[in-house]
C-alpha cells in the first residue's frame, strides 16, 4: 500500500501498518526497487542522507513524499473489481471524524511552487503580502514550526521534521533562520531561495539563491516586480 506522506499521511501509516501486520517506510523518495528483494530508499538523519530499506514482510505500507520522482509511463493491464461497502449509519457516524469543503486553494504536499515564511513575519498581520507573492506565482503558502505553533498559520501549513516533508521545483523561505528540523522537510526541493536580513542565517548554507535583506522591503518589490512582468508579458 501507497501512501502520500503529507500530514494526515503521516498519521495514517503507521496505524494502517500495525492493523496490517506489515512493514512500513515512511519519508520514501522512490518506488520500490524489485531487482533484488524489496528496497526502499528514504531520507535520513533530517535529510542529510539516504537509506535504503529492505522490507520482508508479506504486506508492506510505503509513505511517500509527493514531487519525489518525475511522472513515468508505464502502460499496464490492471483488473478492475467492483467495490461496494456495506455501512450502516451508525458505522458511517463512527467512521467520520472531520469534513473538510473544498477549496481553489493550492494542495502543499503536492504543489511545485511554494512560498514560506517564518517569525520574521513578526505576526499572522502581515502575512498578506506572502499569500499575494503566492497567488502571483501561482504557489501554495508554508511556514515554519514556530509559526504553526504561535496559532499565525495551521498546522497544515507546518513544513519540516515534525510537520510536513514537500519536494516543489521552487521553494522560497522568507524570514525562516533554517534550523535542522526545518531543513529535513524542505531539502528535497529541486531550487532553494531564501530571503533573510541575518548573513550568518544557517539557511543560506542550503540555499541555491539569497538575498540578504528585510523581508518587508524585499517582497513587495519582488510582487511589484512580478506585477510588472506579468503585465508585459501577458
Amino acid at each position: 500500500m501507497v501512501l502520500s506522506s503529507s500530514f494526515s499521511g503521516k498519521g495514517l501509516a503507521p496505524r494502517i501498518a500495525v492493523k496490517l501486520e506489515a512493514g512500513l517506510v515512511d519519508g520514501a523518495i522512490a518506488l520500490p526497487d524489485l531487482s533484488a528483494g524489496f528496497k526502499v530508499r528514504k531520507t535520513a538523519f533530517s535529510g542529510k542522507a539516504f537509506a535504503d530499506v529492505e522490507v520482508t514482510s508479506p504486506v508492506k505500507v510505503i509513505a511517500l513524499i509527493p514531487n519525489s520522482y518525475k511522472v513515468v509511463e508505464r502502460p499496464q493491464n490492471a483488473a478492475i473489481e467492483a467495490f461496494n461497502p456495506a455501512l450502516d449509519e451508525k458505522s458511517f457516524a463512527a467512521m467520520v471524524k472531520e469534513i473538510v469543503q473544498a477549496s481553489d486553494k493550492i494542495s502543499l504536499p503536492e504543489a511545485e511552487l511554494v512560498v514560506s515564511a517564518g517569525r520574521g513575519l513578526k505576526g499572522p498581520e502581515n502575512w498578506g503580502m506572502i499569500e499575494e507573492l503566492a497567488g502571483l506565482l501561482g504557489a501554495a503558502t508554508a511556514c515554519s514550526k514556530p509559526v504553526s505553533d504561535s496559532h499565525w498559520r495551521p498546522h497544515s501549513e507546518h513544513v519540516g521534521q515534525t510537520g510536513i516533508s514537500i519536494s516543489p521545483n521552487l521553494y522560497i523561505a522568507i524570514g525562516i533562520s533554517g534550523a535542522i528540523q526545518h531543513l529535513a522537510g524542505v531539502s528535497s526541493s529541486k531550487t532553494i531561495v531564501v530571503i533573510n536580513k541575518d548573513p550568518e542565517a544557517p539557511f543560506f548554507k542550503a540555499a541555491d539563491y539569497g538575498i540578504v535583506g528585510d523581508a518587508f522591503e524585499v517582497v513587495p518589490k519582488l510582487i511589484e516586480e512580478i506585477k510588472k512582468f506579468k503585465n508585459t508579458h501577458g
